[in-house]
């Protein structure tokens, strides 16, 4: 029926089409507004959140118009796991009257389509570089604002910045990740410059993420570039690549003045007198401990005043046992197994693969946060946007070899 319509109307879909990009480049902006200096708590920040959710809801629905909504076989089996983390819900409430498993579902609920809508935008290489620049700017502006208005310039403090760092910061290594996507993926007669832009931004972010010293969020991008980079330039001298690499990297470092050398290691050092992990390691391995007394059921039976434990899959065993939390990290894993396999075996030849790297980004975030890889909030929505674009090409059956939509980009 829609590919009768799309033949008779194709005016009323290309419009659509239209009008559906020019939400998510709304979207991708105004994501980035919760994180300017004294908006949480705010007035204008309900408005803000409401402005969002229904950007969101008319971008979800102008994207599925026309489209196969059930050509997916990695959002089909999402969606299958989420119902069974919903039944396991329902079963912690009957058994145990726990309602915290509800918090999850709705937590998932916003990832999982907005990798619909990346699914089914029809993006070519402009598109990309606009919607990267269009988010790269905002989180930009935010993170500067933060670091003049609630620090003082670009200077390390000993003293954190309030709590939203650990949300901004996962976005501005996202922002980071897009970039040297950008510049490694890009092609046609533009790619230098895209090459020396994108780069330039994303050391930009960088130097953003280690002012307000967001340590997962840098982690995060130091191993996902790194990724990126062994994925872009491997050949099949492996080993001397690896160790070519290593010498550069280490060879760069020693010849980097003084003053930023002494930057980096006051952003992850400054004002620490005793555990670098401001506690976080001590509660994990009291969590281990808990887990291992009771693997089944967790805390469920019996719980412990442990604080927040800041692991995504070891806070969820921790919370509702191997038994009741199995739907949860099977979702969980799938998604990191389908993440993982397109990075090995696509690598980022073309910048639209660039949305397996952002994903990445979030699954270490993962390991060092609690909400994290599906929020809090909206902040992964590009994330899972930019993965959903990615996936649309390497899955069986959709179109693979070589093109983005307008046939512009080649697979090298």
């Amino acid at each position: 029926m829609w590919g009768t319509l799309q033949q008779k109307y194709p005016k009323a879909f290309a419009l659509t089409d239209s009008l559906s990009y020019a939400l998510l480049l709304l979207l991708s902006f105004l994501v980035t507004l919760p994180y300017y200096p004294y908006m949480a708590g705010s007035e204008v920040a309900g408005v803000l959140y409401g402005a969002i959710a229904g950007v969101f809801l008319l971008l979800f629905i102008f994207s599925q118009l026309g489209q196969q909504l059930f050509s997916s076989r990695v959002i089909n089996v999402c969606w299958i796991l989420l119902g069974l983390v919903v039944l396991s819900g329902m079963i912690v409430y009957a058994v145990f009257g726990n309602t915290e498993m509800n918090a999850e579902v709705r937590s998932i609920l916003i990832p999982l389509c907005a990798l619909m809508v990346g699914w089914q935008m029809k993006m070519d290489e402009n598109r990309l570089i606009g919607l990267v620049l269009v988010f790269t700017m905002g989180i930009i502006v935010a993170g500067v604002s933060l670091i003049f208005l609630q620090g003082s310039g670009f200077s390390i403090s000993e003293t954190y910045f309030a709590d939203q760092k650990n949300a901004v910061g996962p976005m501005m290594a996202t922002a980071a990740v897009l970039n040297a996507g950008m510049a490694l993926g890009a092609s046609g007669k533009r790619k230098v410059f895209l090459m020396i832009f994108g780069l330039s931004l994303a050391l930009f972010c960088v130097l953003m993420i280690l002012t307000i010293r967001a340590r997962a969020a840098l982690l995060a991008v130091v191993v996902v570039m790194a990724l990126m980079l062994f994925q872009r330039y491997k050949n099949k001298y492996l080993l001397l690549s690896f160790w070519g690499a290593i010498l550069l990297v280490v060879a760069v470092f020693l010849l980097l003045p003084h003053s930023i050398k002494q930057y980096v290691y006051q952003s992850l050092f400054a004002g620490f007198s005793g555990d670098i992990t401001s506690g976080r390691g001590v509660r994990n391995m009291q969590a281990l401990q808990v887990l291992v007394e009771n693997p089944l059921m967790g805390q469920l039976l019996n719980a412990r005043e442990l604080g927040i434990v800041h692991n995504y899959p070891l806070m969820q065993l921790l919370d509702y046992g191997l038994l009741m939390a199995a739907p949860l990290m099977a979702l969980y894993f799938y998604l990191l197994f389908v993440d993982i396999k397109a990075i090995a075996t696509k690598g980022i030849t073309v910048m639209r693969n660039v949305g397996f790297y952002a994903m990445l980004v979030i699954f270490v975030a993962s390991m060092f946060e609690y909400s994290f890889p599906y929020g809090p909030g909206t902040t992964t929505v590009l994330n899972f946007i930019f993965f959903g674009i990615a996936m649309k090409h390497v899955e069986p059956g959709k179109e693979t070899a070589s093109s983005f939509e307008n046939g512009n980009e080649q697979e090298g």
